[in-house]
C-alpha cells in the first residue's frame, strides 16, 4: 500500500502500542490475528471480545491484501466475530482520527451518565442524540458533548468500557477550519470495535435499554450515510453503524471511517475500518466497502 498520509503515534502511546506489537509477534502488519491483553472481556458474556484467534484459521482480511497494495493512504481495521469469539486485526495499533465516529462515544457517555443518575434522557438530550447519530449533525454533537462534561468526561467513559488507546480531542476547531475539534479525537480500530460491541452485546457498562436505544439510532442513519461496513451486506440484515469523514489540513486528504454491527444470514460481527490519506471521500468509501464485502464473504465460509 502506498502511504500518502499517516497519523504519527504520540509519545504517551508508544509504550501501550509496543505491548500490542509484542503480543502480535509472528503476525504480519497487513493481516494479523489476535487480541491485545488490555482489551477486556466481559465475564460471563458469550458474545464478548475474546482471546486470540486460532493460528490455524485464515484471517478474514487476508483476501484484501492485494487490493490494498494498490490503494493510496493508510488503512487499519478490526473485526470481532461473535459466533466464534475471534478478534482479527488489519495493520494493528495504527492511530487515526475519528471524525464523526466519536459521536458513538458521546452517545455512550450521555447514556451512562443518565443511568448513573438514575434518570431517563431528557427530551432535549434525546433530540440532540437522534440528530447527532441519525443525521450526523455536528452542532448537536458539540452541544451534547458540552452537556456531558466535555472531553474529560468522554475520556472517563472510554476508559471505563475498555477503549485504552483513544484520546478525546480538546480542540475547539480543527486547525485552519471551522469544523469541530472533536473530530481529531484519536483512536484505533480495535477500540472502535470495543465501543460498538458495548452496544451490540450485553455487558456491565451499558444497560440493555441503553444498548437498544443506541442501536436503534445507528440502525436508522439517513440513507445517504448508509455506506461503509454495509458493503456486500444483503437486504434483510440488521446493520447498526456510524460513519465519519473529514478533510484534514494542510494536505486536505480525507479521513474516512466506518464502524458497525452486522447481524443476520448466519453472521454476527462488529467491524471497524479506519482510513486516512484518501484523495476524496468516495475513494475512502470504496476502500472500506471492498474490505466489508471481503469480510462478509469470508465469514460465510465458516470462520
Amino acid at each position: 500500500m502506498t502511504v500518502r498520509h499517516r497519523r504519527a503515534v504520540r509519545p504517551h502511546q508508544v509504550a501501550a502500542l509496543a505491548a500490542i506489537a509484542f503480543l502480535l509477534l509472528g503476525c504480519t502488519s497487513s493481516a494479523a490475528t489476535g487480541k491485545p491483553a488490555d482489551t477486556p472481556s466481559v465475564s460471563g458474556q458469550s458474545n464478548s471480545p475474546a482471546p486470540s484467534a486460532s493460528p490455524t484459521l485464515t484471517s478474514p482480511f487476508a483476501s484484501v491484501r492485494g487490493y490494498l497494495a494498490h490503494r493510496s493512504g493508510q488503512v487499519t481495521a478490526a473485526l470481532y466475530d461473535a459466533r466464534t469469539r475471534q478478534t482479527w486485526l488489519l495493520d494493528p495499533g495504527v492511530i487515526q482520527d475519528t471524525a464523526s465516529i466519536v459521536k458513538v462515544e458521546i452517545m455512550g457517555t450521555a447514556l451512562a451518565e443518565a443511568a448513573a443518575a438514575g434518570r431517563a434522557l431528557s427530551a432535549a438530550e434525546a433530540g440532540l442524540m437522534t440528530a447527532m447519530i441519525e443525521n450526523s449533525d455536528n452542532k448537536s454533537a458539540t452541544t451534547l458533548l458540552a452537556q456531558v462534561g466535555g472531553p474529560s468526561a468522554i475520556g472517563r467513559f472510554d476508559r471505563s468500557v475498555g477503549m485504552t488507546h483513544t484520546t478525546p480531542s480538546t480542540l475547539a476547531f480543527i486547525p485552519g477550519t471551522t469544523l469541530p475539534g472533536w473530530g481529531l479525537t484519536t483512536t484505533t480500530a480495535l477500540d472502535e470495535v470495543t465501543i460498538v460491541s458495548r452496544f451490540a452485546y450485553p455487558n456491565p457498562f451499558l444497560s440493555d435499554a441503553a444498548r437498544a436505544y443506541g442501536l436503534r439510532l445507528m440502525e436508522n442513519v439517513e440513507a445517504d450515510q448508509n455506506w461503509g461496513v454495509t458493503g456486500g451486506v444483503p437486504a434483510g440484515t440488521t446493520v447498526a453503524l456510524k460513519n465519519g469523514w473529514v478533510p484534514i489540513p494542510p494536505s486536505n486528504y480525507w479521513q474516512v471511517n466506518s464502524i458497525g454491527w452486522i447481524s443476520g444470514h448466519g453472521r454476527n460481527y462488529v467491524l471497524a475500518v479506519l482510513t486516512d490519506g484518501n484523495p476524496s471521500q468516495p475513494y475512502g468509501i470504496a476502500t472500506i466497502e471492498a474490505i466489508a464485502r471481503a469480510v462478509y464473504a469470508e465469514l460465510g465460509r465458516g470462520h
